[in-house]
C-alpha cells in the first residue's frame, strides 16, 4: 500500500503498470484482458496501491458522477461525423463504391452494440477517468499528449505481436498514421472530458467512434481494401486523422477564445 502517492507518482504507476499488462498479454484469450487492462490496472491502483477507491472522492475523480449530456451532440458530431465523412471521401475520390452487403451483417451489428460500449469504458475510465486527471501538474496540452503516447504503446504489443489488428499494408505507414490518429483522438477526446467534467462524453466518443467505422464498413465495396481501410478511411486512415485533428483544434481555439473573453469580463468587473 502507498496511500500517500502524488498524482505524480500515481501517474507513473499506473502507466509502468498498464503498459506491463500490455506486453504481457497482447496474445492472451484474443487480446481481452488487454482491452480490459485499462479498468483492471484502475482497479488495483484504486482499491489495493492508494486506497483512494475506499474514499468517495477516490471515486469522484474518475468522473462517473455525471453524464455530461450537453456534450453528447458535439461528441457525436466530432467521432461519427469524421468517419462518414472519411468514407463518402474514399467513395468520391473513386477508392471505393457503395454496395449491397455481400454477407449477413445484422449479428455483427448485435454483438458490436453488446461489447463495445463495455470495451470503450474499459479503456476510457483508464485514460481519461484515471490518468488525465492526474497529469494535471503538467499543464492541459501537455497532459492530453501524454495519454496519447502512452495510448499508442499499450496498443503497440498487439499491432506488432499479432495479426488481428492493423496487420495490412506497409508497416511503417500505418503506424504513423495510427500514431498521429491517436493522438488527435487523444487531443478530441480529452477536450471533452475537461469541457464536460465527466468520463462518459469521452467513454461515448470512443464507441461511437469504433461503431460508426465499423458499420461503414458494411456498404461499401473497394477492389483496394488496403488503400481504403488502412491508410484512407479505417479507423485511423489518413482522412480520419485530418478530420479528428481539425476537431480537436478547433475545440481547442473556442475554449481558448472563451477562456480570454472570461478573463476580460472578470477584469472589467
Amino acid at each position: 500500500m502507498l496511500a500517500r502517492l502524488s498524482d505524480r507518482a500515481a501517474s507513473i504507476v499506473f502507466v509502468l503498470l498498464v503498459l506491463g499488462v500490455s506486453l504481457g498479454t497482447a496474445d492472451v484469450a484474443g487480446g481481452l484482458i488487454l482491452a480490459l487492462s485499462p479498468l483492471l490496472v484502475v482497479l488495483v491502483m484504486l482499491l489495493l496501491v492508494t486506497r483512494e477507491g475506499y474514499t468517495r472522492d477516490g471515486w469522484r475523480r474518475l468522473g462517473m458522477g455525471r453524464l455530461g449530456l450537453r456534450y453528447w451532440p458535439l461528441t457525436i458530431a466530432t467521432t461519427a461525423g469524421v468517419c462518414l465523412l472519411a468514407t463518402v471521401g474514399v467513395v468520391a475520390f473513386g477508392f471505393a463504391r457503395f454496395a449491397a452487403p455481400q454477407q449477413p451483417w445484422v449479428a455483427d451489428v448485435l454483438a458490436l452494440c453488446a461489447a463495445g460500449p463495455v470495451l470503450a469504458f474499459a479503456e476510457e475510465i483508464g485514460w481519461r477517468g484515471y490518468l488525465q486527471p492526474r497529469l494535471a501538474f503538467l499543464g492541459e496540452r501537455a497532459a492530453m499528449l501524454t495519454v496519447g503516447v502512452v495510448w499508442i504503446g499499450w496498443h503497440l504489443p498487439y499491432i506488432l505481436s499479432t495479426p488481428n489488428y492493423h496487420s495490412d499494408g506497409n508497416r511503417v505507414v500505418v503506424l504513423t498514421l495510427f500514431s498521429g490518429s491517436v493522438i488527435a483522438f487523444s487531443f478530441l477526446i480529452g477536450h471533452l472530458r475537461t469541457m464536460s467534467a465527466s468520463v462518459w462524453p469521452a467513454v461515448l466518443a470512443h464507441f461511437t467512434h469504433n461503431a460508426t467505422f465499423a458499420a461503414l464498413t458494411i456498404p461499401i465495396a473497394t477492389e483496394q481494401p488496403v488503400v481504403v481501410n488502412e491508410y484512407l478511411s479505417g479507423d485511423s486512415g489518413l482522412f480520419v486523422m485530418l478530420g479528428t485533428a481539425a476537431c480537436a483544434a478547433a475545440i481547442g481555439v473556442s475554449r481558448a477564445q472563451a477562456a480570454r473573453l472570461s478573463l476580460r469580463a472578470s477584469a472589467r468587473g
